[in-house]
């Protein structure tokens, strides 16, 4: 199944109003002043960015909001976003329909892997340094369901913006990751679906 994942991340994609307004939405949004603050100077950095706009982006109640806001990061285009958006749907999937109920964030765990493809495709990121990227970033994938709908549930999406696009900077300067970080026998896909899931 990574293969099929990593496939999606540079197959063409037909423009999206949706994402499109999502991604100027985002772009428009005043960011919560308190995480601003948190992050000092480092707001202006490209992660520092994805975070603030993926606070926006949750509080905006946009689906797949860490995707949005690490594109809106980077400046990069809807269609980045579109990407990001089959990404996350199909890592979704990957990780099946108990991953929720077992008290994980689904818009954290795929969206963590998802925003990283987005990334990767502004970045224009292929071959070795995208599987590096999404392994970069299915490391770190996590997030509490027990959060959404509170402020730190916002920071947990705009920490996920912000962590897709540190893994696609890292492997394009060279960071490894695991060869199957997805649907290897110790991948994402293998540690965070319930073991009772067929």
């Amino acid at each position: 199944m990574t293969e099929q994942i990593l496939a999606l991340v540079h197959a063409p994609v037909a423009g999206s109003p949706e994402a499109a307004i999502a991604l100027a939405l985002v772009r428009a949004a005043e960011p919560a002043d308190v995480v601003r603050e948190a992050l000092g100077p480092v707001a202006e950095r490209s992660t520092g960015r994805a975070r603030l706009f993926g606070t926006a982006a949750a509080k905006l109640h946009l689906e797949w909001a860490a995707v949005v806001a690490a594109v809106a990061a980077l400046d990069g285009a809807a269609d980045a976003v579109v990407a990001g958006y089959a990404v996350a749907r199909a890592v979704a999937d990957g990780l099946g329909p108990h991953h929720a109920a077992a008290g994980w964030c689904l818009e954290t765990t795929a969206g963590t892997v998802a925003a990283a493809a987005a990334a990767a495709r502004v970045l224009d990121l292929r071959g070795p340094a995208l599987r590096r990227t999404i392994g970069i970033a299915a490391t770190q994938a996590s997030g509490l369901a027990a959060l959404k709908g509170t402020p730190l549930g916002a920071a947990q999406l705009g920490h996920a913006a912000a962590t897709g696009v540190e893994a696609a900077f890292l492997a394009r300067n060279g960071v490894t990751a695991a060869e199957d970080p997805l649907s290897g026998r110790r991948g994402l896909f293998a540690l965070m679906r319930p073991t009772d899931e067929s």
